[in-house]
């Protein structure tokens, strides 16, 4: 009888360990599958403008269902991605088009009701292209442009605003959340004489939008492109002299300086050699960076000479070495060109060959000289 009662006491806790597991089980999964309260409270706001009544939420072209779910985790909406990805495999079914959504909070019932959003109602929301939002532009990003100029044409062509944007580029919390992903952002940014954190490093190309957008959204587009070529040439930065940050800054120099990108390794040659040397680098739309002239001020003869003896932490006629960033866009022959200059040759002079279009270079003073006279002052417009 003692044995009996012995057993019937092991069954009684065994099946109360089963069922609070089962119950343990059932409220880690019910409470996994809802949105989080920031979201339904309507923190989960663009520009920390708290509280919203809706949040914005961007489907990209060629995501299917997991990642689509991994993102809305990621951004606060809901909880777990991996317990909504098998309700959804089990229960629901959903697919997700692309397009730029407004997630709303609460959900109004038929009856008048308002409650708050749940999990499925979401992703019903997000599967439902009459939700979305899929107008799109396609902008193109001239090599050796500003950050402002890009900022500013995606502020003209999409909904997010100039300040929003370029504040967003520079916020130095936000910059560090990417590094993880983008080995090419390293400390070096965060240099305090670094005029603008991302110049330089959102590379220059032809970009599809959503009109509907946001900073998120935008960033990834261009930095995802630089990443590409830096795992294109991830031995070069390597094995270069120059830390990633230096690389950039030279390419952009050797881009604002080229006009025939054939010259580029030469043009980045002359700029090494002198580094070496040591002597200053003399860029001229280092200059210009540094006052902030206008492309159209720094290109024409005289505007940015007499700039190039006022100090300036960018100006490189003054400072010796290169300038703390990048002062424009470099594009990958630029980029090629400052991981792999060309110095076989010895110059330390170049200038604009007016007459004939390219690059003219020389090794001496006097040569230079020379070519400025015969080959870009004699054929000033």
């Amino acid at each position: 009888m003692k044995k009996k009662s012995k057993i019937i006491v092991a069954i009684l806790i065994v099946f109360f360990l089963i069922l609070s597991l089962v119950i343990g089980a059932f409220f880690y999964i019910n409470n996994s599958l809802k949105p989080t309260k920031a979201f339904l409270n309507g923190e989960i706001c663009p520009e920390d403008n708290m509280p919203c009544e809706t949040t914005p939420f961007i489907v990209e072209e060629g995501a299917y269902g997991k990642s689509t779910l991994v993102k809305l985790q990621e951004e606060g909406i809901i909880k777990n991605a991996d317990m909504a990805y098998y309700y959804n495999q089990i229960i629901s079914g959903f697919t997700f088009p692309a397009g730029y959504f407004e997630i709303p909070h609460k959900v109004t019932d038929p009856d008048g009701t308002t409650r708050d959003i749940t999990l499925e109602e979401i992703m019903a929301f997000v599967a439902n292209p009459d939700n979305a939002h899929q107008d799109t532009v396609t902008l193109f990003f001239q090599e050796g442009g500003y950050i402002k100029d890009y900022a500013t044409k995606l502020a003209e062509n999409t909904t997010v605003t100039f300040d929003e944007l370029f504040n967003y580029w520079n916020d130095e919390s936000v910059i560090r959340s990417y590094m993880d992903e983008y080995p090419f952002l390293t400390e070096d940014i965060f240099n305090p004489d670094v005029r603008y954190y991302l110049e330089g490093y959102l590379f220059p190309d032809t970009y599809e939008f959503f009109e509907f957008t946001n900073c998120d959204e935008i960033t990834r587009k261009f930095l995802d492109r630089t990443l590409q070529i830096y795992n294109k040439y991830i031995d070069d930065f390597n094995n270069s002299e120059f830390s990633i940050n230096e690389v950039f800054t030279l390419a952009s120099i050797v881009q604002g300086e080229t006009g025939n990108m054939n010259d580029a390794p030469l043009v980045a040659g002359v700029f090494v050699d002198r580094y070496n040397a040591p002597e200053v680098l003399a860029s001229s739309v280092t200059s210009c960076y540094a006052f902030e002239l206008s492309h159209e001020e720094c290109f024409e003869f005289g505007e940015w000479t007499q700039y190039t003896q006022q100090y300036h932490v960018y100006n490189t006629y003054m400072n010796q070495g290169l300038p703390p960033g990048p002062v424009c866009a470099p594009n990958e022959i630029s980029i090629y060109a400052a991981l792999n200059p060309d110095t076989s040759e010895g110059y330390f002079y170049f200038c604009a060959d007016l007459c004939n279009g390219g690059t003219v270079f020389a090794k001496t003073a006097s040569e230079h000289q020379y070519n400025i006279d015969h080959y870009y002052t004699a054929c000033l417009p």
